[in-house]
């Protein structure tokens, strides 16, 4: 396509364009404009184009868009994405651990064993894809706002229920209240399905005797999550009661993957196989 010229208002307005993603919002704009049989990239044309990017970005960062793109597969590619919930900004009030404490022990672990270079090795051809990235997510609750269930790797807070049998007059208010069906009352103490429970605050704020304690709230480890042509939700994998438990397990699961994966095997696929 012959160079396009643009109009100095244009130019300008292309400068508010974060750095990152300045040079796909210049050829997507001029490739417009060519396709149309235009030479001359107007500010209106930049203003059509932004008010489109601005609907499908939904507010994202630069380095959240950048995150998306196509990279040139070379040394240095951002290869984990990490999402974590956004409590402490928006004043949520349901996080049952420290989301900041938790997404920043998994920024440590990424950073010093240097897995980023290590899954960019793996991937093959000049390019750097979405789906080639590893998606880590990090929820306060078990509201999963961060979508921990579609994510390789995933923790979700969560606070086991303790009981006081001579306290609990079997009213089945907790089990009323369970989003999860976890309850059971039958007599005093309510039977409790430990896998069904998500470990929520649900039974300890409707039980009127408070017979209803939560243990020292963790993060539930989720793992295999994935979008794409065979979508699959992540399946609990453990729990862990702080941070640097957590970082264990997923650091040995993925020295896992990294030695036993087949060549061009996603994570979330080699999960699904080698834990069938």
């Amino acid at each position: 396509m012959p160079r396009l010229t643009w109009e100095s208002q244009a130019q300008e307005a292309l400068k508010r364009v974060p750095v990152l993603v300045r040079p796909l919002a210049r050829r997507k704009i001029e490739e417009r404009v060519g396709a149309s049989g235009r030479r001359v990239v107007t500010v209106a044309d930049f203003a059509e184009a932004e008010a489109r990017f601005k609907a499908v970005a939904g507010g994202r960062s630069g380095e959240e868009i950048k995150a998306v793109l196509p990279a040139a597969n070379e040394p240095g590619v951002e290869m984990v994405i990490l999402e974590a919930c956004r409590a402490s900004l928006s004043g949520c009030p349901n996080p049952l651990i420290d989301v900041d404490a938790w997404r920043s022990a998994l920024e440590r672990w990424v950073a010093e064993s240097g897995l980023s270079e290590r899954l960019r090795a793996r991937v093959q051809g000049e390019q750097v894809l979405f789906h080639h990235k590893l998606k880590i997510a990090v929820a306060g609750c078990p509201n999963g706002c961060s979508r921990p269930q579609i994510a390789d790797l995933a923790l979700v807070g969560m606070a086991r229920p303790e009981f006081t049998p001579g306290a609990c007059t079997a009213c089945g208010a907790c089990a009323e209240a369970c989003p999860d069906q976890a309850l059971t009352v039958d007599g005093a103490p309510p039977l409790w399905d430990r896998l069904a429970c998500q470990g929520c605050l649900a039974c300890q704020e409707a039980c009127p005797a408070d017979c209803v304690s939560l243990a020292r709230p963790g993060a539930r480890i989720l793992m295999g999550g994935k979008l794409g042509r065979q979508p699959r939700l992540a399946t609990l994998a453990g729990e862990a009661r702080n941070p640097s438990g957590a970082v264990e397990v997923l650091r040995g699961t993925m020295e896992e993957y990294l030695a036993q994966a087949r060549s061009g095997e996603r994570f979330a696929a080699w999960y699904c196989r080698a834990h069938a």
